[in-house]
């Protein structure tokens, strides 16, 4: 889990060492592995084996509970206590029966939760974090809320989390103290809902950090400390499960910075932040996807007034990872940026690209789920308040403004104060910026600007649906300016990214900023239910010859139906023998897999859907390519939205008999591991009969695997990225095999630039070079792809890229490694119109053509 304390069984230590061992924990569980939890997340009920009384009656009384909890990590006890008149103070230490055998790597230890409820109202949790606290009227150990002892029904919650498949043992005591009324603590300070004399303007904050009222050493106090060094405007205290800290303010409200009240829900099956819930209301986290809770807390949340935020939602460790639905589609926002789990000093890390990658797939499918950055700050070394922190344009600094502008995404993501990002696009005169929708007409030209400023040798992108549009450079200097020019609704939305390109040990770079989009047009947030909805689909040009001005080519087929115009986010072509023969897959806009081949008589067949592996229905892609073989054999590989990666072997000739297909299987990763997980994919049959694929992992850096004609893979090589980089990460990708049994590739970097590399048959690669511009010495694109020229032959290439012009241009390598002038290809209309994407298809003796996707 992200954020609970799983592998240490004894007291929480104190001091720095505390802080050191957390900072240790944190690290590992940021990326333990990802065990299926169906096997061992089971709600089950232990019973209590025996309870037994001492203490002298009168004025005070130990009674013992003991059992024993099954093997699972999904599991609820709840102690029954009935509280008689007279008593005035709880206390309640446990124990447990440590691990004595091995735990499964990436898993769990034996642990113990443990909260309290009282008849009426909730009075605290404290996790793991404690093995003892204490309540009464007068005062409360940290995470739980002082108040009288009520006379009645009380509950000890315990949620084991066993390791041991015999099982763990464990023990709570009970003393209950007698006497006369303890002295009621004074009222707790209502936290102000604004700060006066505030109107329109840029406010930062932060939503996610802990205290000590759940696994933090840290105090309100010195969290406004913290704060107030960050340069915040408002921050919000979000503990685990407990709502004590909104209950722990007398006196000490800070008079120039919003507090806002709220609760990290840590369920076992994914974490969510009530954020601007009222002080001293409480969220239930006791519940599993099954049983249909979720849906009804957060209509909870939200009618008390708050936001529901999935926080850290791809972190791949038990408990942390996001359960209640993979769309995200019933939250409000997603943190995409959690801080870092030690210093701060590299704060980005492998899982916020996971996050970044799965925000980006949903924005990609219309759904403006508005994207946040907090720290998840818990103690001194362990996460760094404001970094990154969250830049949300109000009206006011106040909760109601904040909560609505971050409801509808009008807020960037900085690393600190330090960054700034004017974002906007303008078209007619008209301008919106982060979470706003610019009308537009479909011809409409739309301006595109990024004004950056305290990001020192970063580089800033600009990104669609179809990827990276545009990019500079920024220098020591640290400002910069990013322009691109749009055409009508080619593009859904667009946004901005900064990195620095600096490695950490689970990431290529580090990112420095990042935008909410500004949508052109997509569906309605959960507040806008009249912007009207539109499914994103890209219309594709016929097969178009390079260097003409007409086609006899026929148009794909609409997907739905064979007289419609094509109409999806993707397209791979393909020409395994007989020669004339082409298969095409697509992705369609349900993001399933469709097929279709060109007939004898060159007309194409109708899509049919590829069966999903093991015949899963839900299943979904975000990527998918297809290599023609010597053998007249298929090879197909796509990628699902969990990010497996699948291959099958095909023989289409005949694609209504789906009895072809082999059946998806996942490509085994490395060490072992039954699956490699993927962003981007490409394949290309090989001479010999191999299949080489490239895949962008997870991680954004650039593999390489071979399949062998026996089946078997060869394993993932990790390629050298441009000069001295150890590693090459980008947004796209294309690969071409070479008679003589070399391979070229293609790639576009995070730079937004153009790279090409040859891998030779006994395994070397030249390193990648950048490809020469069309009028200067580097080549920007959005989309490339690259196969063998049919025109020149002889070993030369064709590369064709939609440039940052939105048109497309192509060029060839010639045999002897020399690159001939860039060419813009001619359209299917009068006038170049922009583009989002471009495939090379099969040519004949004349040369090559190309299919275009555009939404217009």
């Amino acid at each position: 889990m992200r954020d609970r304390r799983c592998d240490k069984i004894h007291e929480l230590p104190s001091g720095a060492a505390a802080e050191a061992e957390d900072v240790s924990r944190r690290s590992l569980l940021r990326w333990s592995a990802f065990l299926a939890a169906g096997g061992v997340a089971t709600l089950v009920p232990a019973s209590i084996a025996s309870a037994a009384t001492s203490g002298t009656p009168g004025q005070k009384e130990t009674t013992t509970y003991k059992g024993t909890a099954p093997f699972g990590f999904d599991q609820w006890i709840s102690i029954e206590l009935d509280i008689p008149a007279g008593v005035q103070r709880i206390s309640v230490s446990y124990s447990f029966e440590p691990q004595t055998s091995p735990s499964l790597p990436g898993t769990w230890n034996n642990v113990m939760d443990i909260g309290i409820l009282g008849p009426t109202e909730f009075r605290g949790y404290s996790g793991s974090a404690r093995k003892e606290f204490t309540l009464s009227a007068a005062d409360a150990t940290p995470g739980y809320v002082p108040g009288p002892i009520q006379q009645g029904k009380w509950s000890i919650i315990l949620g084991p989390m066993v390791a041991e498949l015999k099982g763990m043992g464990w023990q709570v005591d009970v003393t209950l103290d007698y006497g006369d009324p303890l002295p009621t603590t004074t009222p707790y300070d209502v936290l102000p809902a604004s700060i006066p004399n505030t109107g329109w303007g840029w406010y930062r904050g932060d939503l996610h950090m802990h205290t000590v009222h759940s696994d933090s050493q840290r105090t309100v106090d010195e969290r406004v400390a913290d704060a107030h060094a960050a340069d915040l405007d408002f921050i919000a205290i979000s503990d685990h499960n407990t709502n004590a800290a909104g209950v722990s303010w007398r006196g000490n409200i800070p008079k120039r910075m919003l507090v806002i009240n709220a609760e990290e829900v840590t369920t076992r099956h994914g974490h969510w932040l009530a954020v601007g819930i009222p002080q001293g209301d409480w969220i239930d986290w006791r519940y599993k996807p099954s049983d249909g809770k979720f849906d009804a807390n957060v209509q909870q949340v939200r009618g008390l007034g708050g936001l529901v935020i999935a926080a850290h939602p791809m972190t791949p460790a038990f408990g942390s990872a996001w359960e209640f639905g993979l769309g995200l589609d019933k939250i409000d926002a997603m943190e995409v940026w959690n801080g870092a789990p030690g210093s701060g000093t590299r704060p980005w890390t492998g899982d916020d690209e996971l996050n970044l990658i799965a925000w980006h797939l949903l924005l990609c499918a219309g759904k403006r789920v508005p994207g946040l950055g907090n720290s998840d700050a818990h103690s001194l070394g362990d996460g760094l308040v404001g970094t990154p922190q969250n830049v949300v344009c109000a009206k006011t600094l106040s909760k109601a403004a904040l909560l609505d502008a971050i409801r509808r995404g009008r807020l960037y993501v900085a690393e600190s104060s330090q960054v700034t990002v004017d974002f906007t696009a303008s078209a007619r005169g008209t301008s919106a910026g982060p979470g706003e929708t610019l009308p537009l007409g479909f011809f409409d030209a739309v301006d595109v600007v990024a004004k950056i400023s305290g990001a020192p040798n970063t580089v800033a992108t600009l990104v669609t649906e179809w990827g990276v549009m545009a990019s500079i450079q920024i220098d020591a200097g640290g400002s910069g300016v990013l322009r691109w020019r749009g055409w009508g609704k080619a593009s859904m939305f667009a946004r901005v990214d900064v990195r620095r390109m600096e490695p950490s040990w689970s990431v290529l770079s580090q990112m420095v900023a990042f935008t909410n989009p500004i949508w052109f047009y997509g569906t309605p947030t959960v507040s806008d239910p009249n912007v009207p909805a539109i499914r994103l689909r890209g219309h594709a040009t016929p097969e178009i010859p390079f260097g003409t001005s007409g086609t006899s080519e026929r148009a794909l087929p609409g997907i739905t139906h064979y007289t419609e115009r094509f109409a999806a986010a993707s397209v791979s072509l393909a020409t395994p023998p007989p020669p004339g023969r082409k298969t095409a897959l697509t992705i369609g806009d349900d993001q399933h897999l469709y097929l279709t081949v060109m007939r004898w008589n060159g007309m194409w067949a109708e899509w049919l859907q590829v069966p999903n592996p093991g015949g899963a229905a839900d299943l979904k892609f975000q990527t998918a390519d297809l290599a023609g073989m010597p053998d007249g054999t298929t090879q197909y590989l796509a990628t699902g939205m969990d990010g497996i990666l699948y291959h099958q072997t095909g023989d289409a000739s005949m694609p209504g008999r789906l009895g072809q297909f082999s059946g998806f299987q996942p490509v085994p990763g490395t060490d072992g591991s039954p699956t490699w997980r993927a962003a981007k994919v490409a394949a290309e049959g090989m001479p010999d009969g191999t299949t080489q694929v490239l895949t962008y992992r997870l991680d954004g850096s650039l593999y390489h695997n071979i399949r062998r004609t026996d089946g078997s893979w060869v394993g993932w090589t990790r390629l050298a990225g441009y000069s001295v980089t150890p590693a090459f990460a980008g947004t796209a990708l294309s690969m071409v095999g070479m008679s003589d049994g070399s391979s070229q590739i293609l790639a576009i970097g995070l730079d937004g630039l153009v790279y090409h590399q040859i891998r030779y048959p006994d395994g070397r690669f030249t390193g990648f070079r950048q490809v020469q511009g069309i009028k200067g010495p580097t080549m920007a694109a959005s989309s490339v792809d690259i196969a063998l020229d049919t025109y020149y032959r002889q070993n030369s290439v064709r590369v064709a890229a939609v440039g940052q012009d939105g048109n497309v241009w192509y060029v060839t390598r010639m045999a002897d490694g020399s690159w001939n002038d860039w060419q813009q290809a001619t359209t299917s209309t009068s006038k170049g119109f922009p583009y989002a994407r471009v495939v090379i298809t099969p040519g004949d003796a004349w040369g090559n053509k190309y299919v275009a996707l555009s939404t217009l």
